[in-house]
């Protein structure tokens, strides 16, 4: 559940919402994936996060279109071995994250 400490920022069905999502795009990734190291893996869902917080923080809450936005989001792009945006700061309010993607 990488959205439970926003809990103070959504409601609970709203952060079923977002790790529904969540594991939906991490689901449909390692369908198609050809494998990863655990370094790669870590940082594509982490990416995979911030893509669906930051839609959630304009106000978007469907499941589906959460998905594709996270998967577009990571689509083509190079795994690095070091996440450029480094890990989801906990402390940092969601609307905050966008200005980092």
């Amino acid at each position: 559940m990488p959205f439970k400490a926003y809990g103070v920022f959504f409601k609970p069905d709203e952060l079923d919402i977002l790790n529904d999502a969540y594991d939906a795009a991490w689901q449909r990734v390692c369908n198609t994936s050809n494998g990863m190291t655990p370094s790669q893996a870590a940082d594509l869902k982490n990416r995979l996060a911030k893509m669906i917080l930051a839609s959630a923080c304009t106000g978007d809450r469907d499941r589906e279109r959460l998905t594709e936005i996270a998967l577009r989001g990571v689509a083509g792009s190079h795994i690095k071995e070091k996440p450029e945006h480094g890990n989801v700061d906990r402390h940092v309010h969601p609307r905050q994250l966008i200005k980092s993607l």
